[in-house]
């Protein structure tokens, strides 16, 4: 199926190789607005950064017309939504064309709750139309942040952020992921959510804890363990399909410097003993590190590296390891 995606603007990068880690096989690019195929238009609900999956429709000039006929979309009541994304025509004379086109009428538009939503995306010169499959809930998103949830700490990756990295690792709805650096459960929250089967583990009881109850909150299963990064393979009798993870590094961090690395590639030494041949183990660590120090590239291919910007003077890199 051809798909019209509005991603997000959160990373110049990362939206897109979620994307891609989704199945879409992207055709073309115009700022954040992405035109591709999929055979699995439901796997693209779990995005983390965008915000809108629509059915392709076409795309058109200033002085052309809808490229479909609406009548052929149209089920029940309709509405229609535009976004301005750098739009060079003059905006309300081209909205309004659209308008006369698609012919609403007080018995055939609902602006509340339509049956059918048409987005039209507006960037340059051109006007990119889809149909309304999904459009992912900024508002879901909130209600687990941090500051939501019943047990929280001031350190933790935003839900959009770990529901990407979840995506990046290549895990699919049923299969098993790990978070051997847990913390408040933010990464198995996101997992759980999509239908993944969850574990984690910590170094600190109240965190251990704190994911529970975290989890328990928001309706999610899982199997949360006091353990030491370095004794995983002891702790966990099983397997898994793929290895989210986000250790302590920063101002916040009870480990600095040398400690930093050494816990860096302890963890991916025992990962590697609990993780699936082929499968991914994503994570971050601050860009000072240097990967040859702590990957062992007889252990793990590096697939992709993406930098960003935390806060202050922190920047990390986001991996994505292959076992090999």
């Amino acid at each position: 199926m051809k798909l019209l995606i509005l991603a997000g603007g959160f990373h110049e990068k990362l939206p897109y190789e979620e994307l891609r880690s989704l199945d879409l096989d992207i055709k073309k690019r115009n700022g954040r607005i992405v035109v591709g195929e999929t055979e699995n238009v439901e796997k693209l609900k779990r995005l983390g950064y965008s915000h809108l999956v629509l059915e392709y429709l076409g795309s058109f000039g200033l002085d052309e017309k809808l490229p479909f006929d609406p009548k052929k979309y149209i089920e029940g009541k309709f509405a229609a939504r535009f976004k301005k994304l750098g739009f060079s025509g003059d905006f309300e004379e081209k909205k309004g064309k659209i308008l006369g086109e698609l012919n609403p009428s007080i018995e055939t538009v609902d602006l509340k709750d339509p049956d059918t939503t048409f987005y039209f995306l507006m960037k340059d010169k051109t006007v990119y139309a889809g149909r309304l499959i999904h459009r992912i809930d900024p508002d879901s998103f909130k209600e687990r942040e941090s500051e939501s949830r019943p047990y929280s700490r001031p350190v933790s990756i935003p839900p959009r952020e770990a529901r990407c990295w979840v995506n990046l690792s290549g895990i699919e709805k049923g299969e098993s992921l790990l978070d051997p650096f847990c913390g408040t459960g933010g990464i198995l929250m996101e997992a759980g959510l999509i239908g993944c089967k969850v574990y984690g583990s910590d170094s600190e009881a109240d965190m251990v804890s704190g994911s529970r109850i975290n989890l328990d909150y928001y309706g999610l299963g899982g199997e949360v363990k006091r353990c030491k990064v370095q004794e995983l393979g002891k702790r966990w009798d099983r397997r898994f399909d793929a290895v989210v993870m986000d250790p302590p590094y920063g101002r916040s961090a009870r480990v600095s410097g040398d400690e930093i690395e050494r816990l860096y590639s302890e963890a991916l030494d025992r990962i590697h003993e609990v993780l699936k041949d082929g499968r991914n183990c994503v994570f971050g660590a601050p860009k000072s590190i240097e990967p040859g120090r702590i990957v062992d590239e007889k252990k793990f291919l590096i697939k992709k590296r993406f930098e960003e910007k935390v806060h202050g003077d922190l920047i990390r890199e986001v991996f994505v390891l292959e076992k090999i």
